[in-house]
């Protein structure tokens, strides 16, 4: 009766004794294995990745969160309770913004209809004198508007344009949403294993790699410890600075203004997004002045923040010079999206922790 071992050596033979052929097999089996689960979980990878890039960057958090908790359950209520916080910080600004966002939209929509029959604001009267300008904005109007803007009982009828751009807008807030959802549950369940993890990964990477990839996987983690510093530093940053600059040039809500700057300057070369908001509010009030005065503040203070302050941040703690911090940055946002910021630089740090492996381990030129 067969008893699940071999009764004789020619049926299998011992990983020591196991032929060049059969480890290449046996890697190519586990490559293809790998790729296929990666395609089949293609569309939860970015959620995946968020979990991981969140469980790194508040592990020390963790580790004092359950030291307040007893008893045989502690980490299901420890790692449930941690994430529905995390959960909160990030869903509660997002939530409020939308709010925000949402009455400014219908204030805006009411003036549209308003003066939809009277054609576009006239522009400020030295802007009249570009004949381009003048003609670019009745074509804007016209366009976003849609010819029939007035007509049917004063009724605005929105162009094909809009109607497309809503659905898109509404279909990638959709995608975030999930995202996001998937991104928590995920986060969950790495700190309720987290003690596992923190053992099986690296010995899976040493069984595959050698010891020599311990320093690589301290290098991984410390790019994205620094990427997340050098993230929330530099926003809390930028929110402060331009909150004191909306309230010099009389902007409305300078405070509030203020901390959503903060909340966008999270992701790369989004805060342009509010202060040119702003700054267009202004020049709808009649304040040319004060509108330029926010906009080259805004583009200054953004330039500064991700050229410069974020890259130095970011490549103190991830040991990478200022070039390769920079292009990590911009590199990994082109290539990933948003969680490329902690992608790129964990990438970059890898492979120079490999690069200064290689070159330590060269041996010494005797002339």
């Amino acid at each position: 009766m067969y008893h699940g071992r071999c009764p004789d050596r020619r049926c299998g033979v011992s990983p020591e004794n196991a032929t060049i052929a059969q480890k290449t097999a046996r890697y190519v089996l586990i490559g293809a294995l790998v790729l296929a689960g990666a395609w089949m979980l293609r569309h939860f990878i970015p959620a995946l990745c968020w979990a991981v890039v969140l469980a790194i960057a508040t592990s020390s958090f963790y580790e004092r969160w359950l030291a307040k908790f007893r008893g045989r359950r502690r980490d299901v209520w420890a790692a449930l309770t941690f994430t529905v916080i995390i959960g909160a910080v990030l869903v509660v600004p997002l939530v409020y913004g939308g709010i925000v966002a949402g009455r400014e939209a219908i204030s805006l929509g009411r003036e549209f209809a308003a003066s939809a029959a009277s054609g576009p604001p006239p522009l400020p009267a030295w802007l009249q004198q570009i004949p381009s300008l003048s003609r670019w904005e009745h074509e804007f109007w016209a366009q976003y508007l849609g010819p029939g803007a007035g007509s049917g009982g004063g009724r605005v009828h929105a162009a094909p344009a809009v109607i497309e751009w809503t659905r898109i807008v509404g279909v990638q807030v959709a995608r975030r949403l999930v995202t996001l959802a998937f991104t928590l549950l995920t986060l969950f369940f790495v700190f309720l294993n987290r003690d596992r993890l923190s053992i099986q990964v690296p010995q899976m990477f040493r069984r595959l790699f050698g010891s020599s990839v311990d320093r690589l996987l301290r290098r991984v983690v410390l790019a994205i410890r620094a990427a997340v510093d050098g993230i929330v530093f530099v926003a809390v940053g930028e929110g402060a600075i331009m909150c004191g600059v909306y309230a010099l040039a009389h902007a409305p809500h300078p405070i509030l203004s203020g901390v959503i700057t903060g909340v966008f300057a999270t992701i790369p070369f989004a805060a342009p997004i509010v202060f040119g908001t702003v700054a267009v509010v202004l020049v709808a009030q009649g304040s040319i002045g004060a509108a330029i005065v926010v906009a080259a503040a805004g583009t200054l203070v953004l330039f500064v923040a991700d050229h410069f302050v974020r890259p130095v941040i970011i490549g103190e703690g991830a040991k990478l010079p200022f070039l390769w911090a920079l292009l990590a940055i911009l590199g990994g946002v082109e290539s990933f999206g948003l969680v490329g910021i902690f992608i790129g630089p964990a990438l970059l740090a890898a492979l120079l922790s490999l690069w200064r492996g290689w070159v330590e381990e060269l041996p010494a030129d005797g002339g």
